[in-house]
């Protein structure tokens, strides 16, 4: 079809991947193989956990199932896994609440050191803009943290447009999230394929090469959160012919 990869979310409606079989130890060197005979890459691994809780043991809950996340990415040669802040919760405050995301993406990027698996921070939830995402990053203060670069998430989250965003993360996005939608006002979105939203598509694409972007774009394609949307067999193909058209 002209994909070079696959970003692993849900597996079968469950984002628990460590509960698939084929990603559990045992499967994890088949599993490789598989997608490696077919040409491909695991581009990265999509962590569930969130790190906003103020409950002290619900984040070390968190961390350690993100680790399970780690040790599939690391088992499949993926050098990232996707990780969320996310949002300030009821009783917490933004500053405490940044601060214990920044904690968590310090402990887990050492954990993911070994076995050269980065940890991407989402540009998500209540932490969308530019601003936020480096602060997160540079409180971190750790070797192997980045960015899971989301521009239609910074767009209607925090108004920031693609260019700006992209001019201030630069090198640390090693990872995109590519998708239109329309904007419909008050946090409401709805995905569409290509070129039929609000999203500057091409400000996105010139933006990256303007980087001299060399890692993987990766469709995002949230039929699970948008039932009503074509399937993988309509938004896939034109994926790949949108950007053998306007992003290659």
């Amino acid at each position: 079809m002209g994909f070079h990869g696959v970003e692993l979310r849900f597996v079968n409606g469950s984002d628990a991947l460590w509960e698939i079989p084929e990603l559990m130890p045992g499967s994890l060197p088949a599993t490789r193989r598989q997608v490696a005979d077919r040409g491909l890459e695991i581009s990265g691994v999509g962590v569930r956990a969130h790190f906003h809780f103020i409950d002290a043991a619900k984040r070390k809950e968190q961390i350690d199932e993100a680790k399970r996340d780690i040790d599939i990415a690391g088992a499949l040669g993926s050098t990232g896994a996707r990780l969320w802040g996310d949002k300030v919760q009821p009783g917490a405050d933004r500053e405490s609440t940044m601060k214990w995301i920044s904690e968590a993406i310090w402990t887990l990027a050492e954990y993911g050191r070994p076995m050269k698996v980065n940890m991407r921070l989402e540009t998500h939830g209540d932490f969308t803009s530019s601003a936020d995402t480096l602060k997160l990053l540079r409180d971190c203060g750790c070797h192997g943290a980045a960015v899971t670069w989301d521009p239609a998430n910074v767009l209607a989250g925090s108004g920031e447009r693609p260019a700006a965003g992209a001019a201030a993360l630069g090198p640390y996005i090693e990872h995109v999230h590519f998708k239109d939608e329309k904007l419909l006002g008050g946090g409401k979105r709805d995905i569409t394929l290509l070129g039929q939203g609000d999203i500057p598509l091409a400000e996105i694409v010139a933006s990256l090469k303007k980087l001299n972007y060399q890692h993987f774009v990766s469709l995002e394609w949230e039929k699970k959160n948008f039932p009503n949307a074509p399937g993988p067999e309509v938004a896939f193909p034109d994926f790949i012919s949108w950007w053998k058209a306007h992003g290659a």
